[in-house]
């Protein structure tokens, strides 16, 4: 279940927020153990939100514990991301199904401007505010579609994908990902709505190749 920042956060859902951050940009990688007593310590908290979080972590399927180990980030394989990719590819066709007769001229301008803010990233060659601009952007086409039941769904099998790519992402892959992710916004920015729902899988299967 995808936990939303609503600014009333429990202590332990604060903690969670902090550790989903450090895992999504690289600080805590993709089978590396998270020790309770040395993020308690660095967060200035006992010990109980910090494992209250690392069960959320686990609700959410990115950490897992082992016996005599204790809780690491999860190493997905390849079917998994596969699957994960599938259920976002489908849910962000349905969201532009629906948000067609709301792409107003605010709505079409904002798309513009977070494409040109992912294309930004990509010139600098920086993955990790380059993945970030892109779930900004493809979270604007679910605020658009205004269906919170997608949008949870999609935070969800969103956040498995972002580990993942703090782990395999290259250069490489960022622009030949924003080679196609170009013809996604511009197809929605024109109103061709078909074309891009194609665009969708072409541009998000070039993360997981």
């Amino acid at each position: 279940m995808n936990r939303v920042n609503h600014g009333k956060e429990s202590l332990p859902e604060k903690v969670y927020h902090h550790l989903l951050q450090q895992i999504f940009n690289g600080v805590i990688k993709a089978g590396e153990k998270i020790i309770e007593e040395d993020v308690a310590r660095d967060l200035g908290t006992s010990r109980a939100p910090v494992r209250e979080a690392l069960y959320l972590l686990k609700v959410d399927g990115i950490a897992e514990r082992i016996p005599r180990i204790g809780t690491i980030v999860k190493d997905f394989s390849d079917k998994e991301i596969i699957e994960y990719n599938d259920a976002v590819i489908g849910l962000l066709q349905s969201a532009i199904e629906q948000s067609q007769p709301k792409w107003d001229d605010t709505n079409r301008h904002r798309l513009q401007v977070l494409g040109d803010e992912a294309d930004e990233a990509c010139r600098l060659e920086d993955v990790q505010l380059y993945q970030s601009r892109v779930e900004q952007l493809i979270t604007h086409v679910f605020i658009v579609s205004d269906n919170k039941a997608l949008m949870r769904f999609y935070k969800e099998a969103n956040h498995i994908l972002m580990v993942f790519a703090q782990v395999k992402w290259t250069r490489e892959t960022m622009k030949n990902f924003n080679r196609e992710l170009n013809v996604f916004t511009s197809s929605l920015v024109e109103g061709k709505f078909d074309d891009a729902k194609k665009a969708v899988k072409v541009t998000l299967d070039q993360g997981v190749i």
